[in-house]
């Protein structure tokens, strides 16, 4: 089986719905919900999406996601449409990794399976990030 094929495991299901109850519970709603192509992430999205309550339809497929490299991840989310206050980002790594720790310097190390981080930007434009301006939020 190609990887871009590989389904998302029974375990990996129940750790998104786990992260989206904690998103949930912390009042987080999603402007949009972005996925890489790949079954994994969509199948990731779409578990998510269910918990929060967010139309499945909706969710934006950005095929340049798929085993992307940290420039690659950052130039999609800088075309971000600004109506967007809050983007859930379903990609691979070690792109997504290399990209939080560049956003964000409290982020260290390679992120794991289904983990989840939330960094706030005190931006206007999507286009305006660059490194080192994000800031961790942590839900417990």
């Amino acid at each position: 089986m190609r990887d871009f094929d590989r389904p998302l495991t029974d375990e990996g299901i129940v750790q998104c719905k786990a992260r989206a109850l904690i998103l949930q519970q912390h009042g987080v709603v999603c402007s949009a919900i972005v996925s890489s192509p790949a079954v994994r992430a969509r199948s990731s999205a779409a578990a998510v999406a269910g918990v929060m309550s967010y139309s499945e339809d909706k969710i934006v497929v950005a095929d340049a996601l798929y085993n992307a490299s940290e420039d690659i991840i950052l130039e999609v989310i800088r075309h971000f449409d600004d109506t967007w206050h809050t983007v859930l980002l379903l990609g691979h790594n070690p792109g997504l990794s290399f990209l939080a720790s560049t956003l964000c310097p409290q982020i260290q190390g390679n992120l794991d399976v289904g983990e989840l981080y939330a960094i706030s930007f005190p931006l206007l434009h999507w286009s305006d990030i660059t490194a080192s301006k994000g800031q961790l939020i942590t839900y417990n």
